[in-house]
């Protein structure tokens, strides 16, 4: 924020012309009020600050964002940093022992999760680098440096799948299709043999912890993440039959869960858990309608529709315009929504970073940015934003 005051300083910031922002501070403003006012003022003062930190900082980057080469160097922010937490994860791999326990008992003790709180959540961090990875690999002109994009790409999708986790091995082969498939690049076919090949001999080695990890989910007495998810999914129904218009507030679930346990207590472990322990929703649908009510909900599932129209709009404008970086920058957005709608199934994401991040990106989808018409449209003192396409 103080890099954008900068910028903004001395002119360098330009104008965002977005049909995306008015929905997304609209939502914004929504949910800091709901946080402030609800149950537990404490959390929500917390989550309140973050709601106006992250929206600020997405406007802010979008704004700070206005030619090709600043989305370019954005995207290799992001894939370098996650590139180095991805060797980080191998060499966590190799002092767990994890690819020696692959062929026997998956356990939480070998899992690769990083510096992150849980290996899903580390997962879900990684493949939230690959579309962008994948968007380098279709827009850097220089041979060897597409080159290092999709090792990189491939490098963040292995360690991706040592989280071990269930949802994150099908994303990897979802978000595999999802970018070959969107984006336009160079030696099409060659390069879809390539990752054909690639995911065959990944699904080889891990089609059997896979099937272990999917079958495994029944048997509460292995592993009862299933039934510690139905109690929350209990638990968040009895808070939104109490508060369906506005929810209990934006963070304060965690601080009265306690008080919505059904008085039958059909939960599972959730009655002998202490009212001072902290307890998340963990679905992230479910977070937003328990805590932001039918409102709220409402306005994330808006934002979500305009920004895939816009993304839509603006590869059908470049297809008649042959603008491939348009088209490519289009395919980044819709890849990282598919990405936000799956993680958000299993994981409250409202607040993740990453998720603002892409709605930074989500700005610049307009054609308003990509293709200003004159000079004299661009905000006075500013350099114009470069078309699209150009060098």
């Amino acid at each position: 924020l103080l890099s954008a005051t900068a910028y903004w300083a001395r002119g360098q910031m330009m104008r965002l012309q977005s049909k995306v922002l008015p929905w997304l501070l609209l939502m914004s403003a929504y949910f800091l009020i709901n946080a402030v006012t609800g149950e537990s003022m404490e959390n929500g003062l917390i989550q309140g600050r973050y709601v106006v930190i992250y929206c600020l900082y997405a406007v802010a980057l979008a704004a700070a964002m206005k030619s090709e080469r600043a989305i370019l160097a954005y995207a290799w922010i992001i894939t370098t940093l996650s590139f180095v937490a991805a060797l980080a994860g191998i060499v966590e791999a190799i002092q767990k022992g994890t690819f020696f326990a692959l062929a026997g008992k998956i356990t939480d003790a070998v899992r690769v999760r990083g510096a992150a709180s849980t290996a899903v959540v580390y997962g879900w961090n990684l493949l939230f680098a690959f579309p962008f990875a994948f968007f380098l690999f279709a827009e850097v002109r220089s041979r060897m440096w597409r080159g290092i994009a999709l090792l990189m790409a491939c490098t963040i999708l292995f360690v991706a799948l040592l989280s071990l986790s269930r949802t994150i091995i099908a994303l990897v082969f979802i978000q595999t299709i999802v970018c070959a498939r969107l984006f336009r690049y160079p030696n099409r076919r060659r390069v879809l043999a390539v990752l054909g090949v690639l995911v065959i001999v990944a699904a080889a080695l891990v089609m059997p912890v896979a099937i272990k990890r999917f079958v495994g989910v029944a048997d509460y007495r292995r592993d009862y993440s299933l039934m510690e998810r139905r109690d929350n999914a209990i638990i968040s129904r009895e808070v939104f039959k109490a508060h369906p218009i506005f929810g209990v507030g934006l963070g304060s679930y965690s601080a009265v869960w306690r008080n919505y346990i059904p008085s039958d207590y059909r939960t599972f472990f959730a009655q002998y858990i202490e009212a001072s322990r902290p307890r998340y929703t963990d679905q992230g649908y479910m977070q937003i309608l328990c805590e932001g009510g039918i409102v709220g909900f409402g306005l994330f599932a808006a934002l979500i529709v305009v920004i895939f129209r816009q993304a839509f709009r603006i590869r059908r404008r470049a297809r008649e315009c042959d603008d491939s970086f348009a088209w490519n920058l289009a395919a980044l957005v819709i890849a990282g929504l598919n990405h936000l709608l799956l993680s958000t199934l299993t994981d409250d994401t409202f607040l993740y970073v990453r998720v603002w991040l892409l709605y930074a990106v989500a700005l610049l989808l307009d054609e308003r940015l990509l293709w200003p018409r004159t000079d004299k449209e661009a905000v006075p003192g500013t350099t114009p934003p470069e078309p699209a396409g150009s060098s």
